[in-house]
């Protein structure tokens, strides 16, 4: 049975805060902790930066924007979340953000159910991998917990 505790603000749960392509992943509640239940993460985000082009097909995903402003794009459409806005991401729409102003901007999120975090935890690891992990391996880590990716962040747009 799940037990109560408390992460300080400087702390994580699990692992270290995990470098993902330059986004600074905090895991504060583990699937562990829930009995896979959910998880809740903390994001921090320099400009311009943000995930590429993906879908969860089993995962929903509230993201809550603690400072910043991003843009959204949900399913083929654009939306602007500023500080204070929520955004819910249920299981199967495509996705991406991008931190769309000058300064770093944080979110927390809420992924239901968990997994999420053992996915960040092993992709952190891929990525350290000398001159880049081989996209059939970052394919293939996304396809073990049931995402796909379906293009390159906004960043990268031409």
């Amino acid at each position: 049975m799940p037990q109560p505790f408390l992460v300080a603000a400087s702390d994580v749960r699990v692992a270290e805060p995990l470098d993902i392509a330059g986004d600074i992943v905090s895991i504060k509640v583990a699937g562990k902790d829930t009995d896979g239940r959910y998880t809740v993460m903390t994001g921090w985000t320099p400009p311009q930066g943000g995930p590429p082009l993906h879908v969860h097909l089993t995962d929903a995903e509230t993201f809550y924007v603690l400072e910043g402003t991003f843009m959204f794009e949900l399913d083929g459409v654009a939306h602007i979340a500023e500080t204070g806005s929520t955004v819910q991401i249920p299981a199967g729409v495509p996705h991406l953000y991008q931190n769309v102003g000058d300064t770093p901007g944080r979110t927390v999120l809420v992924v239901e159910p968990a997994g999420l975090d053992d996915f960040f935890i092993e992709f952190a690891v891929l990525l350290k991998t000398p001159g880049g992990p081989p996209m059939e391996q970052v394919a293939a880590l996304h396809a073990k917990f049931k995402m796909e990716l379906l293009g390159p962040p906004v960043a990268l747009r031409g």
